[in-house]
């Protein structure tokens, strides 16, 4: 650092060297603490984390670079170490190592530090010299290191393009060195995690996490090009193709907006399907809607994907209009009538009822969370007020604040209870959890009476204009279902049951309990969402942009 200093540059960030040279990817048992925070952090602040082709990922000891989409700041790797079954080395912008409360965790999380152009100058080419071969040297050590290609986090509808080639060069630099050396088996593999999130700022909001086949990269991938450069743009080229193939992306958030629509006309988003065949369906009608405005696209599918977009955008102004859901247009184009006003004002009362006996109940657990809440919205709004580029760093705060001040709460209750030889302080834990949970369910009673009290006072000539526009719509999207990309249709005819992952927990429980007990349990864990676009409001919020 003094010999650093001393050349007129800045310091280089401290780094454990011997962490991120160590011959093994073992976890070390900070990195287990992490993770264990991290879980509990994830697991209290998204309702539903599905991670699917885990059952993929190279095995220890295995040279792996984990390349992921970045869209939501520190969340993005807070996920990854959560559910990734591996030790993963994060490669992090060097001034997170100064963020309050973060960097005592990217400190002991074996991170190393890469030095930016913006903050460092022409110098950051010099620094990052050490650090590369820090980077290789681990990486033919059989680590596990993690890169975003995109290089920083951005709050977008989609990935920032082109990648940047870094990700390639450190795999074929570490394949060619290992040649050099006379390993000629020593290989590289590349798998990338695509993470998608239904609403990525919002408390009890969910993820998918789609990890790819690894792309082998050895020294019979080198010899196919001519040159480093050359095969660093394809292996580039391969892992934004496979990220693309996992992830939304849309030129801007409207056209999710209607893809959201269009995938309610397809198939009524709710429990039976899961919410990796929901975001496919979702990710199918995005890239029909894209082609639009496409330029290697046939002048029909063009045609056929712009009456579409324009079809779906009137009929879901007009249910914002009117602040009802598609499904209470689709029992009116069916049977003629949403619902009997008897049947609104009966749904109502028991809904209003439910919500105001579950708010009650939830009342002291409320009051008890009230200060956590309060700061942090404070600091979400002193975020936002910095500009929109801070978007992706509100749920990182969120979940952070609120995960940390959950464990020492559980850990003040855990001591207690031992010193007092009373299991009162556990109750008390068990009691704040269900009073997340009844929250959930008196919000979600509370926005079903609001939409039935929306549709008791809309007149009958109005509902049937919205049923006509929804049948334009749903005719407009049966002549565009042709367009879909493969794999979109036989998804959805899977079974719920068979399109979840193999390590979701719901499947082990349904394993080992009962059905009726597994039931109970899921439902203690999280919410069963009638459809997976929901979020804790009273309006419903046909969106995966930022909501205030």
């Amino acid at each position: 650092a003094a010999a650093a200093e001393a050349r007129g540059r800045p310091a280089p960030v401290a780094m454990d060297t011997d962490r991120a040279t160590a011959s093994t990817d073992g976890t070390s048992l900070l990195y287990a603490v992490i993770r264990l925070i991290f879980q509990a952090c994830g697991f209290i602040f998204y309702a539903t984390i599905e991670c699917h082709g885990l059952e993929d990922f190279p095995a220890q000891g295995q040279s792996t670079l984990l390349c992921f989409n970045h869209g939501n700041g520190l969340a993005d790797p807070l996920c990854l170490i959560k559910a990734t079954p591996r030790m993963v080395r994060f490669c992090a912008k060097d001034t997170l190592w100064s963020v309050p409360i973060m960097k005592y965790f990217i400190r002991n999380s074996g991170a190393v530090p890469i030095y930016r152009q913006r903050e460092h100058g022409n110098q950051a080419k010099d620094m990052n010299l050490d650090v590369f071969r820090t980077v290789i040297r681990a990486l033919r050590d059989g680590g596990c290191l993690g890169f975003a290609p995109e290089g920083v986090s951005r709050f977008l509808p989609y990935m920032e393009q082109p990648f940047k080639t870094g990700v390639a060069r450190i795999a074929l630099d570490a394949v060619r060195q290992a040649a050099e050396a006379g390993d000629a088996s020593f290989c590289v593999r590349v798998v990338t995690c695509g993470l998608t999130f239904t609403h990525r700022e919002k408390f009890r909001s969910d993820v998918c996490m789609r990890y790819s086949r690894p792309i082998i990269v050895d020294a019979v991938f080198l010899r196919r090009y001519q040159n480093e450069r050359e095969a660093a743009r394809v292996l580039t080229q391969q892992i934004s193709d496979s990220l693309e193939a996992s992830t939304i992306n849309a030129p801007d958030w409207e056209t999710i907006r209607l893809g959201i629509t269009a995938a309610r006309l397809h198939q009524a988003p709710s429990t039976d399907l899961s919410l990796g065949q929901y975001l496919t369906v979702l990710r199918g009608w995005v890239e029909v809607l894209k082609m639009a405005g496409g330029k290697e696209v046939s002048e029909s599918d063009a045609v056929n994907s712009a009456k579409l977009r324009s079809h779906l955008s009137v009929y879901q102004d007009l249910l914002d209009a009117s602040g009802i859901k598609d499904d209470r247009v689709r029992r009116a184009a069916a049977v003629g009538q949403a619902l009997p006003w008897y049947w609104c004002v009966w749904g109502m009362l028991q809904r209003a009822v439910l919500a105001g006996v579950l708010f009650g109940v939830a009342a002291p657990g409320l009051l008890a969370w009230m200060p956590v809440w309060v700061y942090v919205k404070r600091r979400e709004r002193l975020l936002m007020s910095r500009g929109p580029r801070w978007n992706d760093s509100v749920a990182e705060t969120k979940m952070m604040l609120c995960g940390l001040v959950c464990i020492a709460f559980v850990l003040c209750c855990v001591a207690y209870a031992l010193l007092s030889c009373s299991a009162l302080p556990l109750l008390f834990i068990a009691y704040l959890y269900a009073t997340m949970r009844f929250y959930e369910e008196a919000v979600a009673d509370a926005r079903s009476c609001r939409s039935l009290c929306k549709l008791l006072f809309l007149r009958p000539s109005t509902m049937r204009a919205i049923a006509a526009t929804r049948a334009g719509a749903t005719a407009a999207l049966s002549q565009a279902i042709p367009l879909l990309p493969p794999g979109v249709v036989s998804e959805l005819g899977l079974d719920k049951a068979e399109a979840l992952p193999r390590s979701s927990w719901s499947r082990t429980l349904e394993f080992y309990f009962p059905w009726w007990l597994s039931r109970l349990l899921v439902l203690f864990h999280r919410r069963r969402k009638k459809d997976w676009n929901e979020v804790l409001r009273l309006t419903d919020h046909n969106t995966m942009d930022y909501v205030r």
